[in-house]
């Protein structure tokens, strides 16, 4: 097939999600997808606004795709759940960046909103490729194979995100990797996929936790039904979609089945900062003995070795918590 031109797709936010999915759509429609790298050896960020760290990396990748691309594909996501909503700044992402890129390169922005009937992920898909000249029943054909293509890497996420270096978890012609050596601790990584797999955020810290024998475990694992079981008890209704991903799944890690769990914030995210003193609160009424949790908030100016420090002092705690379990299990035999 012809190429038709060019997509460009910031590699931020959900971007470490849904990327599979919309790389595999615009390729089957002919279009040629253009990621932009990481930060460069300076760093360099842009500050169009004062926001969190992963929407200012949105900006500063986009203005670098602008010269490269006939298109930014940017959905405005409001809503992924039919009862709950994505955080604010996901509704006003591709204004933001329209405003930082001076309208010089045109924006995909189909809504996609749950909530409303028409709006699913599916049909702003839909929308974007007969935007782009696509008949109906091509864009029909492409969304197939990439919803199957999608589902199919889902099933391969714990293994992809152990066996190969995090900077080539999203890059679909990478091989599947070499099967590591088995590792000494389960530890849950909870947060927004942004946070955890955006090494500029996360100064790599996976690829770092894989080095000290851990073996990551990520909510992706987690059906809808096991994460909505954990927030049933709750006084209050957790709205927004991506808190209830992550309380849910802490709470699921809580009962068993991991060594540790490390909640990875960002240091200007409301959410995440009501949801650090909503899962305090839990422990600290729970009074049962859980796995160990660690959380992290980051920022730009985070520095790695001081992250690093944290995570071996974490795994000592792990082996501390793990060493007095044996010594009562002995007694108690």
């Amino acid at each position: 097939m012809e190429e038709k031109g060019r997509i460009g797709i910031p590699r931020a936010l959900m971007f470490y999600r849904y990327f599979p999915l919309w790389k595999v759509f615009f390729e089957e429609l002919g279009w040629n997808v253009r990621v932009s790298d990481g930060l460069d050896k300076r760093g360099n960020i842009v500050y169009l606004e004062d926001s969190c760290f992963p929407m200012k990396l949105l900006v500063t990748h986009s203005l670098v795709l602008k010269t490269q691309v006939d298109y930014l594909y940017l959905p405005r996501l409001v809503s992924l759940h039919r009862h709950h909503m994505m955080c604010p700044k996901f509704r006003g992402a591709p204004d933001i960046v329209r405003l930082a890129t001076d309208g010089m390169v045109p924006i995909l922005d189909d809504l996609v909103d749950l909530r409303v009937k028409g709006h699913s992920m599916r049909e702003s898909l839909l929308k974007t490729g007969k935007r782009l000249g696509a008949k109906e029943a091509e864009s029909k054909q492409a969304f197939q194979k990439a919803e199957a293509f999608f589902l199919n890497f889902q099933k391969r996420w714990l293994e992809r995100i152990n066996n190969l270096p995090i900077k080539q978890v999203f890059d679909l012609e990478a091989p599947e990797g070499v099967e590591e050596p088995e590792k000494t601790f389960r530890v849950a990584f909870i947060g927004h996929p942004y946070n955890l797999f955006d090494p500029d955020v996360s100064k790599e810290i996976l690829t770092f936790a894989k080095s000290l024998g851990m073996r990551v475990i990520t909510s992706e694992t987690l059906s809808e039904r096991e994460i909505n079981a954990q927030l049933s008890d709750l006084s209050k209704e957790v709205y927004w979609s991506s808190g209830r991903e992550i309380v849910g799944s802490l709470f699921h890690f809580l009962s068993g089945g991991v060594d540790g769990m490390i909640f990875l914030t960002s240091f200007k995210c409301g959410i995440d900062a009501l949801l650090q003193e909503l899962i305090r609160r839990k422990l600290k009424r729970s009074g049962k003995v859980s796995p160990p949790l660690l959380i992290l908030s980051l920022d730009e100016h985070s520095g790695r070795e001081g992250l690093m420090t944290r995570l071996e002092a974490f795994r000592d705690v792990m082996e501390e918590r793990r060493h007095e379990f044996n010594l009562t299990y002995v007694r108690s035999t």
